[in-house]
């Protein structure tokens, strides 16, 4: 039988004595390895139908009553940041005059378009006060631009735009219902029309203080959604 020498053996049997502790290390669980936490992304892009008390929302005047109807998008950039868009108008409730050249009553009152910019502070802080976060609820501050029209006036239905601060809350209401008021100020560029006369040459256009209030109820669909 052939025997190896007494430094051959020895260093054959550290050499096993380090590979077999080299493969218990790999098999074992590796405790001390942490995972990073994932990396959150916008939400999405949310359309929205609703009404309220809002732009198009009038009472009172030979108009009567309108309800104002609101068609939005809300995309968010970031957890924090979105951008939205809203198309507005005010439908009559009741009987209306006629036009002045005898045709059909009027269906429209005011009616234009918003856009702006939000953010939503504090959404960690009220995560951990266990309060509600999440796409498209929480406080915000906001920066919205407004543009006003009125199909009454003959010629020019252009009434006045705005640029206005916001401060304002969004809060879901069950999975498809959203609650969303706010106030605020800005200016606003307004036309003014000269008694007698509702042509385009009997107005001028003045800059003035514009303040901002709206509550809003709507329905909402998620288009999109960031993983």
């Amino acid at each position: 039988m052939l025997k190896l020498p007494l430094v051959t053996r020895g260093t054959l049997a550290v050499s096993l004595f380090c590979l077999s502790a080299q493969l218990a290390a790999a098999q074992a669980p590796d405790s001390t390895v942490s995972v990073a936490p994932a990396t959150s992304q916008g939400s999405g892009t949310l359309l929205k139908l609703g009404t309220g008390i809002t732009r198009g929302f009038s009472v009172g005047g030979f108009s009567g009553v309108t309800l104002p109807l609101v068609l939005g998008a809300e995309h968010h950039l970031s957890p924090a940041i979105s951008v939205y868009g809203n198309a507005f108008s005010g439908f009559f409730l009741g009987p209306n005059p006629r036009r002045s050249d005898g045709s059909s009553p009027y269906i429209l009152g005011d009616f234009g378009f918003d856009a702006g910019v939000r953010y939503y502070y504090g959404q960690e802080k009220r995560r951990r006060q266990g309060r509600v976060t999440g796409p498209f609820a929480g406080n915000y501050l906001a920066l919205q631009s407004t543009s006003l029209f009125n199909s009454h006036y003959v010629g020019s239905p252009y009434r006045y735009s705005t640029l206005t601060l916001l401060w304002g809350m969004q809060r879901r209401i069950g999975k498809y219902g959203l609650f969303d008021a706010y106030v605020g100020a800005g200016l606003a560029r307004e036309r003014l029309y000269y008694t007698g006369g509702f042509s385009p040459t009997s107005s001028r256009i003045r800059t003035s203080f514009a303040p901002e209030i709206g509550i809003k109820f709507s329905l909402g669909s998620r288009l999109t959604s960031n993983k």
